[in-house]
C-alpha cells in the first residue's frame, strides 16, 4: 500500500485534491445496512463491506479528515508531502496524549465527570497573591465536584475547615470561628473524628490567651494530635509570658507526636527545628540556635514553608544586631530567600528588610534619613500570624523587654529610683522565664544604677557574675555596654571603698584605672564595629580621662618618691624603677593625646553620617523590595 501511495499523482499536494481523494475513497463503502443488519453490496457499486476491518478503517479516516480544523488539514498536507519525499514527519505525540481516551476508543469511565485538581491549584495561587474572593470561589468549585457515586460527597466539613484556615491566615478571626464551628458540627454528624480534632484545635487558637504566665500551655495531647498544633502552644506560651521550661516541655511533646504519627510531614520536622532555634535564642545560647537555623536552611528549598523564611529572618536579625547590615541585606535579598513567597510572607520579609535599614540608621542617629526616606517608605502591615495575634491583643504584664525599655528611659531622665523598680521587675521576669539574654541586660542596667547609689562594688560583682557569658560575643552591643559599665564600676569603687570625701592614694588610683582600661578598649572596638558613634564617643572620652589620670598618678608617685605599685585583685604591692614609671607616664600621655585626636575624628564622622541622606544603594534596596512585591501580585490565579 505504501508503494502504491507513493505513486499517487501530484494533485494530492493541494487541499482540493486531498478532499476529492477522501470523497472518492468513501464511495467504495456502503452508506447503510439493509433491514436485517447486513451490508448492502451491489455488484459494481461497492467494493468493501461496511462492517469489515478495512471498511471501518476507511470510514474512520473519512470522518477524521472532515472533522479536522483548517490548521489540522494544513498540517496533514505538509506531513503527507514530507512522507512522500522521504523526510521525517509525525505529530509529536506526548505520552500523556494516550491517557484518558484521547487516542483510544472511550470507555464508560472516560465518560464520567471526574474531579479535577485545577480549581485547588487556582485556589492556592489566589492565596499566594492575596486574592481572597478568587480563593474562596475556587475552593467552592473544587469541593463542588463529584468525588463519589453518591449524591452527597461527604467532604463538606473539609471545605469549611479549609475556608476557616483561609480566614485565620488572613487575620479574619470571627469568620474563621464561624466556619470552624460549622465544620465541627458536620464532622461530628459524619463521624469524622480526625476533621473534628482539627476543628477543635483551630477553635482553641481563637480563644483569647490569658495574661498571667503559666496559665496558657495546657493543651492535652491526644492520639492523632497533629505535631504542629502542639508546636503552636509553644509559640502561644512564649508570646504570653510562660517560662522556657514549659515551652521546651511542649516542644518535646511535639517531637513525640511526630514520632508516633505515620504521617509526620517534613514541614512539621523543620518547624520543630525553627522553634528550637527561637527557644535557644531566648535562652541566650546562640551557638545552638544557629545550629538549628542552619539545619532548616540546608535541608529546605525556597518557598517550602514558613520555617525556612523564619530561619533566614532570624539569621538576618542577628547579623544586624552584630553590626553587619550589609550581610543581613545579602541574606534577605538573595533570590533563594524571596522566591516563592506568598503575599503574607512577603509582608514579613519586606518588614525585615526595612527594619535592618531602620536599625542601622537609628544607631547612627541619622534622623533626616529616617524621617525623609525610611518612614515614608515603610512597608504596610501584613496579616497577623498566629503568635503575634495573641502577643499584640493580650500582652502580659511581666514583659522584661518593656520593663527594660522603661527603665532605660527613666535612667536617661535621671530618675534612678523609679528605674530601679522596673529593672527589678525585668530581673524577676527574665529569671522566671529563663530568657537569659534579657536577664544579662537587666543585670548591666542594675549595675549602672548601683553606681548612682554609691554601690559601685556591688555593681561590679553582679556584672562579673555573668561576665563569661557576655564576653563570648553573642551580642556585641550588650558586651560593649557591659564592659563600659564594668569599667565605670571599677573606677568608682576605687573612690567608694575609702572615705568618698578623700582622694585615694595615687598608686591605688593608677591600679584601678589600669584595670579598667582593657574593658574600655573592648567597648570602644565593639561600638566601632556596630556603628554606634555617640556611645563610642563616651567611651573614648572615658579612655582619654583614664590615660590622663594614670599619667598624673604616675607623675605624682615620682614626685613623692613613692615607687610602690599596687595590684588590686590580689592586694599585693611591688616595687617599680623610676625610669620605668617615667616611660609609662609618657606613654599614657601619648595615649591620651591619641584618644583626643580620635575623639575629634569620630565626632566629625558622626556629624557627617547624621546628615547623610539616601544614597543610590539604599534606594536600590527599597526599589528591589517593591519589585518583588509587584512580581508576587502578578502571579496568575
Amino acid at each position: 500500500m505504501g508503494r502504491g501511495l507513493r505513486n499517487v499523482p501530484k494533485h494530492l499536494y493541494t487541499h482540493d485534491g486531498m478532499s476529492q481523494f477522501f470523497a472518492d475513497v468513501i464511495a467504495f463503502v456502503p452508506e447503510r445496512d439493509d433491514e436485517g443488519g447486513r451490508s448492502v453490496l451491489t455488484a459494481g457499486n461497492y467494493a468493501v463491506e461496511r462492517r469489515s476491518y478495512f471498511g471501518l478503517f476507511i470510514r474512520r479516516c473519512y470522518l477524521s479528515f472532515f472533522k479536522l480544523s483548517w490548521r489540522g488539514s494544513i498540517k496533514l498536507l505538509a506531513d503527507y508531502k514530507s512522507w512522500v519525499e522521504g523526510k521525517d514527519t509525525g505529530y509529536n505525540l506526548r505520552p500523556t496524549d494516550r491517557e484518558g481516551g484521547l487516542l483510544l476508543v472511550p470507555t464508560l469511565s472516560d465518560e464520567q465527570n471526574q474531579a479535577q485538581m485545577d480549581p485547588y491549584e487556582r485556589y492556592e495561587n489566589a492565596v499566594k497573591v492575596g486574592d481572597v474572593h478568587s480563593a474562596i470561589e475556587n475552593l467552592r468549585r473544587f469541593f463542588d465536584q463529584q468525588f463519589s457515586q453518591t449524591d452527597e460527597s461527604g467532604l463538606t466539613q473539609h471545605a469549611l475547615l479549609n475556608l476557616a484556615r483561609l480566614h485565620y491566615s488572613l487575620g479574619e478571626f470571627q469568620a474563621a470561628g464561624s466556619a470552624a464551628e460549622e465544620a465541627l458540627k458536620l464532622a461530628r454528624n459524619a463521624n469524622d473524628a480526625l476533621t473534628a480534632l482539627h476543628c477543635n484545635n483551630l477553635l482553641k487558637r481563637l480563644i483569647p490567651a490569658s495574661s498571667s504566665p503559666g496559665s496558657n500551655i495546657s493543651m492535652t495531647v491526644k492520639p492523632n494530635t497533629p505535631p504542629l498544633e502542639v508546636l503552636y502552644e509553644v509559640q502561644k506560651g512564649i508570646a504570653t509570658g510562660d517560662s522556657l521550661r514549659a515551652a521546651f516541655r511542649k516542644l518535646y511533646q511535639s517531637i513525640g507526636c511526630g514520632d508516633a504519627s505515620y504521617a509526620d510531614s517534613s514541614e512539621a520536622k523543620w518547624a520543630r527545628h525553627a522553634a528550637q532555634a527561637t527557644l535557644w535564642t531566648y535562652a541566650g545560647v546562640e551557638s545552638l540556635a544557629q545550629t538549628h537555623e542552619n539545619i532548616v536552611i540546608t535541608f529546605t528549598e525556597a518557598g517550602d514553608d514558613d520555617s525556612r523564611l523564619n530561619a533566614l529572618r532570624a539569621k538576618a536579625r542577628r547579623m544586624v544586631r552584630q553590626g553587619n547590615c550589609g550581610g543581613a541585606l545579602m541574606v534577605l535579598l538573595d533570590p533563594e530567600t524571596w522566591r516563592g513567597l506568598t503575599l503574607r510572607q512577603y509582608g514579613f520579609w519586606a518588614s525585615d528588610v526595612w527594619k535592618a535599614l531602620f536599625e542601622t540608621a537609628k544607631r547612627r542617629r541619622q534622623e533626616s534619613l529616617i524621617v525623609d526616606v525610611l518612614i515614608p517608605r515603610r512597608p504596610g502591615h501584613a496579616p497577623l500570624p498566629q503568635a503575634l495575634a495573641h502577643r499584640m491583643d493580650f500582652p502580659h504584664k511581666h514583659n522584661e523587654v518593656v520593663a527594660e525599655r522603661v527603665a532605660r528611659r527613666l535612667m536617661d531622665d535621671k530618675e534612678y529610683a523609679q528605674a530601679l523598680t522596673h529593672i527589678l521587675d525585668a530581673l524577676w521576669s527574665s529569671e522566671y522565664r529563663g530568657t537569659w539574654t534579657y536577664h544579662r541586660l537587666a543585670v548591666v542596667l542594675l549595675a549602672e544604677v548601683s553606681i548612682e547609689f554609691g554601690m559601685a562594688g556591688r555593681g561590679r560583682r553582679i556584672i562579673e557574675g555573668c561576665l563569661p557569658q557576655i564576653l563570648n560575643g553573642d551580642d556585641i552591643e550588650i558586651r560593649a555596654y557591659a564592659c563600659h559599665t564594668l569599667a565605670r564600676c571599677i573606677i568608682a569603687e576605687c573612690w567608694s571603698q575609702d572615705d568618698p570625701r578623700e582622694k585615694p592614694p595615687p598608686a591605688k588610683t593608677v591600679a584601678a584605672l589600669e584595670e579598667a582600661v582593657p574593658f574600655l578598649q573592648v567597648a570602644e572596638t565593639d561600638y566601632n564595629q556596630i556603628g554606634v558613634y555617640t556611645e563610642r564617643l563616651h567611651v573614648i572620652y572615658t579612655l582619654s580621662v583614664a590615660y590622663h589620670n594614670i599619667a598624673s598618678g604616675l607623675q605624682a608617685m615620682i614626685a613623692a618618691g613613692d615607687e610602690t605599685m599596687v595590684t588590686p585583685d590580689v592586694s599585693g604591692e611591688w616595687e617599680a624603677d623610676r625610669p620605668v614609671l617615667e616611660a609609662k607616664a609618657k606613654q599614657m600621655t601619648n595615649e591620651r593625646d591619641r584618644m583626643a585626636e580620635m575623639y575629634m575624628e569620630v565626632d566629625k564622622m558622626r556629624r557627617e553620617v547624621s546628615r547623610m541622606g539616601a544614597d543610590d544603594e539604599l534606594k536600590a534596596v527599597l526599589d528591589a523590595v517593591v519589585k518583588v512585591g509587584a512580581a508576587i501580585n502578578r502571579v496568575s490565579p
